[in-house]
């Protein structure tokens, strides 16, 4: 065959060109995906190749080929799944009564004397006036520390403030769009490659971890709230006594002893107030002790604080917090270190002062409404400094853990509401594996049949169709391993239909094809208008499947959306090889072999 590639059309090379380098591009992108993982291999831990695969095929590999590779699901991989309740309707809450408590400091530096702040179920809130002739003095105080609440009457002292629902929806999907990015914040420190975090419904937060397999660990850093503040103790009731006003209100209110949940106590508060059992001003909060036991903690006692019921300094202002050692009081122990920026130093240097001059001289410090600690204040803390100590009831690796964790917590922010954990799955390694051997067999056999039913029906062109249809199918590998892409079980299932899709372009030219011979036009001359006219038939059909693609990849959650990537870009490369590599190899066997007939 001497001289079959002479007095081809430069057209042709162009095409030829750009199938091989598309050959090309499809072999050095896929391949490192099938070596493993390069964090996986053995490396030399010392002399001139520090850091460098031990093995000579491995450095072959980590220096020829590219770094990109194909990151597996959840599905593929082995991981964990989490469905976190958001409590947006607690933090609407706390929000109105800080922006309350912000405007009654105002009003009474102006000498409007307000009491009695209640926030009802629907957002609506109350507050007592001394003075009601002073509403519209108080609503502007009201108006300026919150958007979310409007004047409305005054009915005898009490003046009441109805709830925006435009902007309480607007509020609380700023929430959640907050929780979400504090998450990933938290799991991009934790180490986890490609995780998937998405919204389900109005309240809830879908976590994918592929790859992590430390449930308990995983659930404590994305699901700890860490709202972190600092609240002055107060001396208005003896703390011998509160232990009594709790069991009178827990009777009260028909409490049982042992619930000592954050909701529960705010509700023990709250009676207590009602009854003028403590001021308006204050609430009680307990320092709940735990000791470890195996992968959980057991409540062992609490001990029940009056503190200030709105905090002036919170955990938003903090600078950075580490995990340290320290040997305060000569105890060796793991503590978190904490710093402040301007604004906060000066709150802290302003609270500490405060509490200096007050007894019992004392500052709560507060982390997911539990009372860390409540050390003595004997003067002003300048420089924005403070510490959380870890306790010493676990042994010193767990105590370090627990500090790093929190840490971490800490510097990526507290979430702006409670969550809990409503959904729990772990995926093994194992079932990952055999999810990726069956995807691989389902996917083997459909390529068999395709390969047999396209040799069958149309001979040598559906032989050059298979051919096309496997480099397509290489195209996709290589583009989800050059972006990044995560591949799981969904896509694998994208992959298998444009497999059909890629032949079913071929069927169309194919069928053209026949259709010119019918007519009388000699194979050669039907090939050439068989390709010309099927063109435009092929981008209407993939441009409609683009935009379905594309509504799925917009709108779906992630399994769906791993089969809109692993489907769109098929669309792309199938249009490639459907029709200009198909008509490369087809026009170089009807113009420089053997074979006259195409069909």
């Amino acid at each position: 065959m001497k001289g079959s590639f002479t007095n081809l059309p430069i057209l042709w090379w162009v095409k030829a060109a750009l199938t091989l380098l598309a050959l090309l591009f499809g072999v050095l992108f896929t391949l490192p995906t099938f070596f493993g993982d390069p964090a996986t291999w053995p490396r030399v831990e010392e002399g001139p190749d520090k850091g460098q695969p031990v093995g000579a095929f491995h450095r072959f590999v980590e220096s020829t080929l590219p770094s990109s590779r194909i990151n597996l699901g959840l599905d593929l991989k082995g991981g964990l799944h989490l469905l976190f309740e958001v409590d947006v309707e607690q933090s609407v809450k706390d929000s109105l009564s800080r922006a309350m408590s912000r405007a009654r400091d105002l009003a009474d530096k102006d000498g409007i004397k307000t009491s009695d702040v209640k926030v009802a179920a629907d957002y609506t809130t109350t507050v007592v006036l001394a003075d009601p002739s002073k509403k519209e003095a108080f609503a502007k105080h009201v108006t300026d520390q919150t958007y979310l609440l409007a004047a409305g009457d005054v009915t005898g002292n009490v003046f009441s403030f109805s709830p925006s629902r435009t902007r309480i929806d607007e509020y609380e999907a700023q929430i959640l769009t907050q929780a979400i990015n504090t998450i990933r914040n938290r799991i991009d420190q934790f180490g986890v490659a490609e995780p998937n975090i998405f919204q389900q419904g109005a309240s809830r937060i879908v976590v994918q971890l592929p790859g992590s397999q430390d449930l308990e660990r995983a659930k404590q850093l994305i699901g700890n709230t860490a709202q972190l503040d600092f609240r002055m103790v107060l001396g208005d009731v003896p703390q011998v006594e509160l232990d009594g006003l709790l069991k009178e209100a827990r009777t009260a209110l028909s409490v049982p002893e042992d619930d000592t949940t954050p909701a529960a106590v705010r509700k023990l508060s709250e009676w207590l107030r009602e009854q003028k059992k403590i001021p308006t001003t204050a609430t009680v909060m307990l320092q709940r002790n735990f000791e470890k036991e195996g992968v959980t903690s057991k409540l062992v006692g609490t001990v029940p604080y009056l503190v200030e019921a709105q905090a002036k300094l919170t955990g938003d202002l903090l600078d950075s917090a580490s995990a340290e050692q320290s040997a305060e009081n000569f105890i060796p122990q793991t503590v978190v270190a904490m710093n402040f920026g301007p604004q906060g130093g000066k709150l802290f240097g302003d609270l500490t002062t405060e509490a200096s001059k007050k007894a019992p001289n004392q500052i709560a410090i507060i982390l997911d409404d539990n009372i860390n600690s409540a050390p003595s204040v004997n003067g002003p803390i300048l420089g924005g400094k403070a510490t959380i100590t870890m306790g010493r009831r676990s042994s010193p690796e767990v105590q370090a853990q627990e500090a790093q964790d929190l840490a971490l917590v800490l510097r990526s922010g507290a979430l702006p509401a409670a969550v809990k954990v409503v959904e729990e799955r772990q995926v093994g390694p194992s079932e990952g594996a055999e999810n990726i051997r069956k995807g691989v067999v389902s996917s083997g056999i459909a390529a068999v049949i395709v390969v047999v039913f396209m040799l069958f029906v149309y001979g040598v062109s559906g032989m050059v169709a298979n051919v096309a249809m496997l480099l397509n199918v290489l195209l996709i590998l290589a583009f989800m391993a050059a972006f990044g892409a995560t591949l799981t079980l969904p896509g694998i299932a994208g992959i298998v239909l444009t497999m059909a899709v890629a032949v079913d372009g071929n069927v169309i030219i194919n069928e053209r094809i026949r259709e010119e011979v019918r007519a009388g036009n000699t194979s050669k001359v039907a090939f050439y208008k068989g390709y010309n006219h099927s063109f435009g038939t092929l981008v209407d059909a993939h441009i409609t499947s683009a935009v379905a693609a594309f509504v799925l990849l917009l709108y779906g959650n992630p399994a769906v959306k791993g089969f809109a990537v692993t489907l769109m870009v098929g669309i792309v490369a199938t249009l490639f090889t459907s029709y200009y590599v198909t008509e490369v190899i087809g026009q170089w066997l009807v113009e420089k072999t053997r074979i006259r007939r195409f069909m």
